[in-house]
């Protein structure tokens, strides 16, 4: 009766851990799809209302949910009062205390746009805002395809290797 509670919670804890992955793969597909609608925010206000950055970081997380959400709060709330630090820093912090679910490559991606921002004239911020947006839809389109092919593999993975460890240890 042991083994079989001890083989049982075995499979569990192997699904678990497919699942575990599974989820990882949403969520960063989730937060890569939140930073852009974030940034398509940040973008309008930037280029048609001329916002200044803080007030235009602030709607940007108006627009965003999630980690995203935080993501853009926490630049607001540090663009507000730079008191001499460069706005590029305050980005590349923000994207290392946020709990956003990101590969290396979508990091990159987006700490190019933090130098342009808040330095140069609306055009050019939108145009960088742009160049980034683009980037995120082929990271977010290459994270659902990951997600699509993958997130089956991870979850079979799981539990057919905990069934394959019960069936050993029985």
């Amino acid at each position: 009766m042991i083994r079989l509670v001890g083989a049982a919670l075995l499979i569990a804890g192997c699904g678990g851990l497919g699942l575990g992955a599974v989820s990882r793969l949403d969520g960063r597909v989730r937060d890569l799809r939140e930073l852009a609608a974030g940034l398509e925010l940040l973008r309008r206000e930037l280029g048609w209302r001329l916002t200044p950055l803080p007030e235009a970081l602030s709607a940007a997380e108006q627009g965003a949910q999630g980690h995203a959400a935080q993501f853009f709060r926490f630049c607001a709330q540090r663009a507000g009062c730079l008191s001499g630090i460069p706005f590029q820093q305050l980005w590349r912090e923000g994207l290392e205390q946020c709990p956003l679910r990101l590969d290396q490559e979508d990091r990159v991606l987006l700490e190019q746009l933090g130098p342009v921002l808040g330095r140069y004239d609306g055009d050019s911020q939108c145009q960088a805002v742009d160049k980034a947006l683009a980037g995120l839809a082929r990271q977010q389109a290459q994270a659902e395809e990951n997600r699509r092919r993958l997130g089956r593999v991870y979850g079979v993975l799981g539990v057919t290797g905990g069934l394959f460890l019960a069936i050993l240890l029985i």
